[in-house]
């Protein structure tokens, strides 16, 4: 594989407030910005020989972040815990994400989301950082490897009332939930999922290729870190990534990270899903953004050591990631042998269309921007 990605972008620190003149990440084209504290405030064209080594992207958007800088979401988190984790995220250049809740009991998920909304919603530096949630469980696979680090003692079948009783805590937050099909009433909780107005996507499922369609009838629309939350050894004739690849409908995460998706079948995912197709996210936890050490996941333990591969101490397997998003865009690239700017719209406009949120670089957009050098 040629690797052209050899100029890997650094962030810029923003600071409070600037000007100055940058590239457009996509088609280079010089701009005159200023920006302040709120965000990027003006863009103006100006002659290419003003055009400095800086260029100019949309923030990041992380669909699925666990926990992160050392912040795990898993557990109680009072608002100087979660400032540090938004911080921390702001500073890996993901001006945005999902606030991801994992299995649990079904009320004490609500619990939890209703305690940390109170939070979020009350404080503007956090609403901005965390404007909805991922919610993925309890209504997924029990079945050994298709439960990942799922604790499968909580799962259960879903139910039109479950997700009537989570918009009543959500409200008119953005929400992406994780579901298997072929549990028994997915298909009224994904079609009450969607007159609700979340966004339904499928993962940690062994789903026949019936019970998947019928899911995507209903409305799904996406399906989480495809490649994981599925057993080692899969049959080679007929498995849940050929049937999602199969199944045109559905927009697929990807964690770039060259472990949880090894580098060849990353690329051969792009070239079979198409771009349009994909979304990238960190699935990060507690340790993403933080020193290596040991972490927590809810209920699970996990160590991290210098390759940054965040191991269950149970079992040995994946348990979440510590990938920065900065982090993934440059190890996405390079597997991919691209240059950091045509993969950039993976971790954010994509996943931003999928949301249903604004994505594209403008000024006064909740996107955000980042500010890159070349090194």
């Amino acid at each position: 594989m040629t690797d052209s990605s050899e100029k890997n972008p650094r962030l810029v620190d923003l600071g409070e407030a600037g000007e100055g003149v940058a590239r457009d990440y996509r088609d280079g084209s010089p701009w005159r910005i200023r920006w302040d504290a709120s965000g990027l405030r003006e863009r103006v064209p100006v002659e290419d020989r003003e055009a400095e080594d800086l260029w100019i992207a949309p923030g990041l958007l992380d669909l699925q972040v666990n926990g992160y800088g050392g912040i795990d979401f898993q557990r109680s988190c009072d608002a100087g815990q979660l400032r540090h984790a938004a911080d921390a995220l702001r500073r890996d250049g993901c001006a945005r994400a999902l606030l991801t809740l994992i299995t649990r009991p079904w009320d004490d998920m609500l619990a939890r989301i209703e305690a940390l909304r109170k939070i979020l919603r009350g404080d503007e530096r956090l609403n901005e950082t965390f404007p909805g949630w991922h919610i993925e469980g309890p209504f997924l696979s029990d079945q050994p490897g298709f439960h990942g680090a799922h604790n499968p003692r909580w799962m259960r079948d879903p139910s039109a009332s479950d997700i009537l009783r989570l918009k009543e805590v959500v409200g008119d937050d953005p929400l992406l939930i994780t579901m298997a099909p072929e549990r028994p009433g997915t298909l009224e909780a994904v079609r009450q999922a969607v007159a609700s107005g979340f966004v339904v996507s499928f993962g940690h499922t062994n789903a026949g290729t019936e019970d998947l369609r019928a899911a995507v009838e209903a409305g799904g629309r996406a399906f989480t870190h495809l490649g994981n939350g599925c057993p080692q050894t899969l049959d080679r004739h007929d498995n849940i990534i050929w049937r999602v690849l199969d199944e045109e409908r559905l927009v697929a995460g990807l964690i770039p990270d060259g472990r949880h998706v090894a580098p060849p079948f990353f690329r051969a995912l792009h070239r079979a899903l198409g771009s349009s197709r994909i979304y990238w996210t960190t699935d990060a936890m507690a340790a993403a953004g933080a020193p290596d050490g040991r972490y927590s996941l809810g209920e699970l333990e996990a160590e991290v050591g210098a390759d940054r591969v965040v191991r269950n101490f149970a079992t040995g397997g994946f348990a979440g990631s510590a990938l920065a998003p900065i982090e993934g865009i440059r190890c996405g690239a390079r597997m991919l042998g691209r240059r950091w700017q045509d993969v950039w719209d993976f971790f954010s406009v994509q996943p931003a269309r999928l949301m249903n949120l604004p994505g594209e670089l403008e000024p006064d957009s909740s996107a955000g921007f980042c500010l890159l050098r070349e090194g």
